[in-house]
């Protein structure tokens, strides 16, 4: 019975991470989802704790931040602090119960943050996994972004990463030609439970 359980794991896994893009109807949220297991993964590798996933971050915070870099067409920072203090206590409440004997520390009223904009790529990626790589890739060639992905929340007794991204396709116009665009932002919000 293990094995099969074992099995069905590996094959779901396998279908998921093989997934071939489909632009009409593009999945975000398995995006979303690989983006951040690969930051973790990323992470692990370099000796750096895991961080938190936020639903409430997510739809609150990165969903925005990234619709407006796919209205701008742009990969920069636009300011996400209404965004973000309209869902602070949804999501200190939603990780303070992951930690019940536990207290997070602080507030959640700021948060560090990447982004980019690419287009549609066929010789790099055509599975969801393939683009999660290549995003996180993009990052880790900017000395600044990678150091935000790699060690953002990483010292100090209790620290705690919560963090969510957000991945959305638009048009990214260029020299008079309109391509898909790939918009991606990703939010850490350093914090301590302890």
């Amino acid at each position: 019975m293990k094995k099969l359980i074992t099995i069905l794991l590996l094959l779901i896994s396998s279908i998921t991470y093989s997934q071939v893009i489909d632009y009409n109807t593009f999945d975000n949220q398995l995006v979303d989802s690989l983006v951040f297991v690969e930051i973790n993964n990323y992470r692990t590798e370099t000796g750096t704790p895991e961080l938190i996933y936020s639903e409430a971050l997510h739809n609150g915070l990165s969903k925005y931040i990234t619709g407006v870099l796919v209205k701008q067409q742009s990969a920069g920072h636009p300011d996400g602090v209404e965004a973000l203090n309209a869902v602070a206590d949804e999501v200190y409440n939603e990780i303070q119960s992951q930690f019940p004997d536990k207290t997070v520390v602080r507030e959640i009223d700021r948060y560090y943050e990447v982004s980019l904009k690419t287009s549609k790529k066929p010789q790099f990626f055509t599975t969801y996994q393939e683009l999660a790589v290549y995003l996180v890739a993009l990052w880790k060639t900017s000395s600044g972004h990678d150091w935000l992905i790699k060690y953002c929340a990483n010292r100090g007794d209790g620290v705690t990463g919560i963090a969510s991204g957000s991945v959305q396709l638009g048009d990214y116009d260029y020299k008079g030609k309109t391509y898909v665009g790939i918009y991606a932002s990703f939010q850490i919000n350093r914090n301590f439970v302890r």
